[in-house]
């Protein structure tokens, strides 16, 4: 492992355990070894740091999206929904860091913003098939939204314990059944 990695593992393991409070260059220097004169070679500073966890965390939401199995359309869908709700589940820093609605302690780089726009690319690619007629890519891209919507609002009220409805033990199943009627909704009226 170069120092670069070990620069953003040392960075991710304290990210999920700690936060962001816990991202200083000097903790992230100390947690992987390194000096800190190493974390500004590679990076510029904790925004760098915070720019390319971001990147990271896309990369692998991505992947997941892409992974997805099924028979039809709109099972590839649903076992992307159900791979984002796991991503969200076990890695929550990261996915608020991609999701989060406040981003005042970081600034997108466009490179990053690069990176979170190909997560509704590839989501967009699954739903292009989904109605009878394959659609537009502007289409593709519409459903695609209105249903990582639908299944980021129940990530939502699960990590932040808005809803009675929703539990630490049904909440996923909750997701999965509105994605489900709002996907087969879009098979049965398009």
């Amino acid at each position: 492992m170069n120092n670069k990695e070990k620069i953003l593992q040392a960075a991710s393991e304290l990210f999920s355990e700690e936060g962001y409070d816990a991202l200083s260059v000097r903790n992230i220097a100390k947690h992987a070894n390194l000096s800190t004169i190493g974390i500004y070679s590679h990076f510029k500073g904790k925004q760098g740091i915070l720019n390319a966890l971001c990147q990271q965390a896309c990369e692998v939401l991505t992947q997941s999206i892409l992974r997805a199995n099924g028979n039809t359309a709109s099972d590839k869908v649903l076992d992307a929904c159900e791979n984002i709700l796991n991503y969200a589940e076990f890695n929550t820093a990261h996915y608020q860091l991609i999701f989060g609605g406040s981003t005042s302690f970081f600034s997108m780089t466009e490179e990053t913003r690069a990176a979170k726009s190909t997560l509704i690319v590839a989501m967009a690619g699954l739903c292009k098939t989904l109605p009878k007629n394959q659609v537009s890519s502007d289409k593709a891209v519409t459903i695609a939204t209105q249903v990582m919507a639908l299944t980021h609002g129940y990530i939502q009220f699960f990590q932040s314990n808005h809803s009675p409805e929703i539990t630490q033990t049904n909440w996923k199943d909750k997701a999965l059944q509105a994605a489900r009627l709002h996907v087969y909704a879009i098979v049965a009226t398009q």
